[in-house]
């Protein structure tokens, strides 16, 4: 097993939220585009489509980006990662509100991905936190 998908990223709370992030992005995304393939949302004319395609492959990057988190050697790597974390959290509610502004009837699934973004941000804070004192 790499270094970068240790034993140890798996069992942190930030790593498991991130999963969850994802798999409820894909679920939206899917149900979003009638079950569309991410590759066909990226390419549809449909801009609901594409949005909910960025939306998966945003989310996609959470998980490995924590895990890279915590293999990175020094507090330096550990704080460029945590900002390409930060960045790809904040486009995740960009692309939240891009798909609310397209249409999207299903409101309510959208404001509990933007209430688990906001916790995974919350709990990213609260971990680099931890980063510093050890």
């Amino acid at each position: 097993m790499s270094q970068a998908f240790s034993y140890k990223s798996y069992h942190t709370p930030v790593y498991r939220k991130a999963l969850e992030i994802f798999k409820l992005s894909r679920a939206m995304a899917v149900h979003f585009t009638q079950d569309k393939h991410v590759l066909e949302m990226g390419f549809s004319a449909c801009p609901k489509d594409r949005y909910a395609g960025d939306l998966v492959n945003e989310s996609l990057q959470l998980a490995p980006g924590v895990a890279s988190v915590v293999s990175a050697k020094n507090y330096g790597s550990r704080l460029e990662r945590i900002r390409k974390i930060r960045k790809a959290s904040k486009s995740l509610k960009t692309l939240c509100r891009n798909l609310e502004f397209s249409g999207v009837r299903e409101s309510e699934f959208l404001g509990l991905l933007k209430k688990e973004i906001h916790l995974f941000d919350k709990m990213i804070a609260d971990w680099i936190q931890q980063l510093r004192k050890a």
